[in-house]
């Protein structure tokens, strides 16, 4: 049985402030409105998401369906961005376990030159013993590879007011209103795993899906300029 974790003063003050936040049924009303704002914004977008779908469908292989994806996610992110609590210099979920997949790992490496190294072991579940650890590219509260950092990244919008529920703590449990982007995470995982029909076959598949954090590959950071 895990032991609790003792909280400091500081976090402890953050986990109460997040519940009370969270427990306010005017902070759920508030979301599900900016989700439905942004829903009826992606609306406008359908044509162009069902263009890029048939894209990936076609691409020749990983890496290619790697930038279909990120294409996609763009599209995802216009309608969803303006009405997320997300913001220039909000740092708060850079310090949450990042799942990517070798091959994914393997792109960022290509474009940015960052030193990238085998993981110890492979899991699809969140890493949680990087709750709180600031992603190694991380520096002054931006991210250094903007341009090429993973999927998981691309998708992950805060639909509440500020970044408040976004700050994690170790060991305690904080609820956050992201928007729903379950079905580009299943594109990410289907993209990897080829052609797979029923469930029990996805979830062989699965078993042999190589994932880690973003940590694992890179715990050194961006290339040394």
């Amino acid at each position: 049985m895990t032991e609790p974790v003792a909280l400091t003063p500081e976090q402890a003050d953050l986990v109460a402030r997040q519940a009370e936040r969270w427990n306010q049924p005017a902070t759920q009303q508030a979301a599900r409105e900016r989700l439905a704002l942004a829903k009826e914004r992606a609306a406008g977008n359908d044509e162009r998401m069902r263009t890029q779908l048939k894209q990936l469908a076609k691409a020749p292989g990983i890496g290619h369906k790697i930038y279909g994806l990120r294409q996609m996610a763009e599209t995802f992110a216009q309608a969803v961005a303006p009405h997320a609590a997300c913001t220039t210099g909000c740092s708060a979920c850079c310090y949450q376990p990042v799942q990517v997949t070798l091959q994914e790992a393997q792109v960022i490496a290509r474009e940015t030159g960052a030193r990238m190294q085998a993981p110890a072991s492979w899991s699809t579940e969140a890493d949680m013993r990087h709750v709180g650890q600031a992603c190694p590219f991380l520096k002054e509260a931006r991210c250094t590879i903007y341009q090429h950092r993973p999927m998981a990244c691309r998708l992950m919008f805060n639909m509440d007011a500020d970044a408040l529920l976004c700050q994690m703590v170790p060991g305690a449990l904080s609820h956050v209103p992201y928007a729903d982007y379950a079905d580009h995470k299943e594109l990410y995982v289907r993209a990897h795993l080829g052609k797979v029909k029923s469930q029990e076959e996805l979830q062989e598949a699965l078993k042999a899906l190589k994932m880690a954090d973003l940590r694992e590959f890179f715990p050194q950071g961006p290339a040394s300029r």
